[in-house]
């Protein structure tokens, strides 16, 4: 208790940890998920001028998280945060070009199998969009961790990539529209998805068979597992899933889907699947894990 009086009365002052205040009720660090606290915190730090939370106020006002959604505010919150931040500008430029919403409706799916449920979206995003999350995801990126069988994230020699998830305080406009574009393409909502990870896998690397079924809060399982081919310049690589005798070779922008769970709600053990080694080149991935109710708690 004592460290979150202490945090609460840095955030006052402190643009930084009021960011840290933020992640904290929105996560529920301090007991249930306080959507409309972290909203406060994080235009707190917005006030106090801390770039990350003068950024996220945008993100955060665009999805609704605390507050209801208003993306015609954060679209001019956003141009006007581009008149000084470089990032911000670049958002606002790439707004325009972006399709994957558009493409939806021109795009077919091919069913790869019908029970279980895997399913390819040729070309839904474009090239500039995966590059884009390339771009993004670079900085954060770090050896990737699997979730144990007691619940807990660590690292294994089963997963050897390295990942990057961005965050609700993260998710700028951009990565919004992509994360919409997924749920509408399965039939969800875009908060019942995990934040968005970007893959990237050197030569050698791989991730074993594993099923996705459930994540490391142990709440609700993964329904739906998304997965996006950010480039095509690597060899190997190939999404397996060994039960099935299948294996997915995407190209740019491609999108495979499958379900994780029986109609009953029990994990089908026929989707537990691996990403091959890559024996050539680097391979980008983007994956996203969907759950049936809204991944974040709270009001």
């Amino acid at each position: 208790m004592s460290d979150r009086a202490d945090l609460e009365r840095r955030a006052k002052t402190d643009g930084e940890a009021a960011m840290i205040l933020a992640e904290a009720r929105l996560f529920g660090d301090f007991g249930p998920p306080d959507r409309a606290g972290a909203y406060a915190a994080v235009k707190q730090s917005a006030a106090l001028g801390f770039e990350d939370g003068r950024r996220a106020w945008v993100y955060l006002t665009a999805a609704g998280i605390g507050h209801e959604p208003d993306p015609v505010a954060a679209r001019r919150m956003l141009a006007e945060l581009a008149k000084e931040d470089r990032f911000a500008a670049l958002q606002l430029a790439f707004l325009d070009h972006l399709t994957c919403e558009k493409r939806l409706a021109e795009v077919k799916s091919t069913i790869i199998s019908v029970d279980p449920y895997i399913a390819l979206y040729p070309g839904l995003f474009s090239a500039a969009e995966c590059r884009y999350l390339m771009i993004l995801g670079t900085p954060w990126l770090e050896k990737a961790l699997i979730l144990s069988l007691e619940g807990e994230s660590k690292f294994d020699d089963s997963r050897d990539a390295f990942s990057a998830h961005i965050p609700p305080v993260a998710e700028d406009l951009v990565v919004q529209a992509i994360n919409r574009t997924i749920a509408t393409a399965t039939g969800t909502k875009a908060s019942w998805g995990e934040p968005l990870n970007i893959l990237r896998y050197v030569p050698g690397q791989q991730y074993k068979p594993h099923h996705d079924g459930m994540g490391s809060d142990n709440v609700s399982p993964r329904n739906l597992t998304a997965l996006i081919w950010l480039n095509d310049q690597f060899e190997g690589g190939e999404t397996d899933f060994p039960k099935l005798n299948v294996r997915v070779r995407g190209s740019v922008g491609d999108m495979l889907v499958f379900r994780n769970v029986l109609a009953t709600g029990e994990f089908d053990e026929r989707m537990i699947h691996a990403g091959l080694p890559v024996t050539e080149g680097v391979k980008w991935m983007a994956s996203r894990w969907i759950r049936g109710q809204d991944f974040l708690g709270g009001a």
